[in-house]
């Protein structure tokens, strides 16, 4: 068996997690459109009225949460996290540079160096590594908030000038944040600000897949602490206590079998993954263990997935809505302005017809229009002032050459001439 059995693995979900946490805005799956103010999901925009898609999204991104406090654990936080992949590496740099017990977080017993380590090249090193890292990786929160095209002209100095000033005030904060957070917060977000970490002390229980200390066996590590120098956190997996924050990475796991290994025992390492559920052999079992284990949380996910579903399949691509101008004569209001907004972030060719005046009663500016991606645009309606008096219904209609048809209806009123 290898004595890096689970170290390898890691990295590669690791450098996976990196990769799919790009490609999640740049392929459109989520997003936050920041002309418009509104989220993007699936390729669409996503209103408060798409209120089956806003609330299906957060019930199941909710109860997907507490569902993995119960199955994995803190699995994410070790594997797949982000925040853990970044702050382990420059936890990694710094003990290069600085010596094996450098410690310059916020969240250490205080600065920490080498007295051999403690030069000016190291510390030159080290800034210059820490500012590479946030100049590459202060792109990536832009792809949440434009599309890749943009991103890419910001990079290449292609883009409008007008845009790029505030795009690049936004990438320069970004910077800064990962600069500090790698530089000195690292684990400390993990362990006071992260969500994830706060819902996992508040549901998680003792079924969690967890790292498990072979006590039986104790008295072959009385006087070894290799899996604790090993942890990147800095705990000792054989003493856990209630306050401490494993985050499963398994480090510990490999540095014991190693040794083990090394020793050429005929035993495993004392430490392994373990969840205090025992493994059902059929399919049937383990489907009814795992439903035990989700409890009503599974019940609110299929809820929120119907939801979701449900929204999408009553999605609207486009919006038509119609609004007084702000021109009046007397107590009648003769102009409306129509608005038509395309929800997609593709081009779309709109028509638009009025019913319920007598034809010549009215003028409509343009009954065609070409809107590009996420675009919208509006249209002067002008109603004659010689309509009989009285109460009239208007009623706009639209139809997209995908086949997709709204219509708004407002109600005119014409006073006595």
């Amino acid at each position: 068996m290898s004595t890096r059995q689970y170290h390898n693995q890691r990295r590669l979900v690791q450098i996976l997690s990196l990769a799919v946490f790009i490609l999640i805005p740049a392929f459109g799956l989520f997003r936050i459109d920041v002309d418009t103010g509104d989220f993007t999901i699936l390729n669409r925009q996503v209103w408060w009225s798409d209120y089956f898609l806003m609330l299906g999204s957060t019930v199941m991104l909710i109860a997907a949460g507490v569902m993995s406090y119960s199955t994995i654990g803190a699995i994410w936080c070790g594997w797949a996290c982000p925040q853990n992949t970044v702050s382990e590496w420059a936890n990694n740099l710094t003990r290069r540079m600085l010596g094996k017990r450098a410690d310059v977080s916020v969240a250490g017993e205080g600065m920490t160096v080498a007295a051999d380590k403690n030069k000016f090249v190291n510390w030159l090193v080290l800034a210059v590594s820490f500012l590479g890292i946030s100049l590459v990786t202060g792109i990536v929160p832009l792809f949440y908030f434009y599309p890749p095209e943009q991103v890419w002209a910001l990079i290449t100095f292609t883009l409008d000038p007008k845009l790029s000033e505030f795009m690049s005030l936004l990438y320069l904060v970004f910077v800064v944040g990962v600069f500090l957070d790698i530089a000195v917060i690292r684990y400390f977000w993990c362990d006071y600000a992260c969500l994830y970490r706060l819902g996992y002390r508040l549901f998680r229980n003792k079924d969690a897949l967890h790292i498990q200390y072979d006590e039986s066996r104790s008295g072959e590590c009385a006087k070894c602490n290799y899996c604790a120098t090993s942890c990147i956190i800095g705990i000792d997996p054989r003493k856990f206590t209630n306050a401490d924050t494993c985050i499963n990475c398994a480090e510990c796991v490999d540095a014991c079998t190693r040794l083990h290994d090394r020793k050429g025992g005929e035993l495993p390492g004392l430490l392994k993954y373990e969840s205090s559920q025992q493994r059902p052999t059929s399919m049937l079992g383990r489907m009814m263990a795992l439903a035990r284990r989700f409890n009503w949380v599974g019940v609110i996910f299929i809820v929120g997935t119907a939801l979701f579903v449900w929204g999408l399949h009553k999605y609207q691509p486009y919006d038509i809505v119609a609004y007084r101008a702000e021109r009046a004569t007397a107590a009648s209001v003769s102009d409306y302005r129509v608005r038509i907004s395309n929800k997609l972030y593709t081009p779309a060719e709109l028509t638009l017809s009025v019913s319920g005046l007598p034809e010549g009663s009215y003028q409509l500016d343009a009954d065609h229009l070409s809107l590009g991606p996420a675009e919208r645009a509006s249209v002067n309606l002008r109603i004659s002032r010689d309509l009989p008096k009285g109460l009239h219904r208007v009623d706009i209609r639209a139809r997209a050459a995908d086949g997709w048809e709204g219509h708004f209806e407002v109600t005119h009123f014409t006073a006595s001439k």
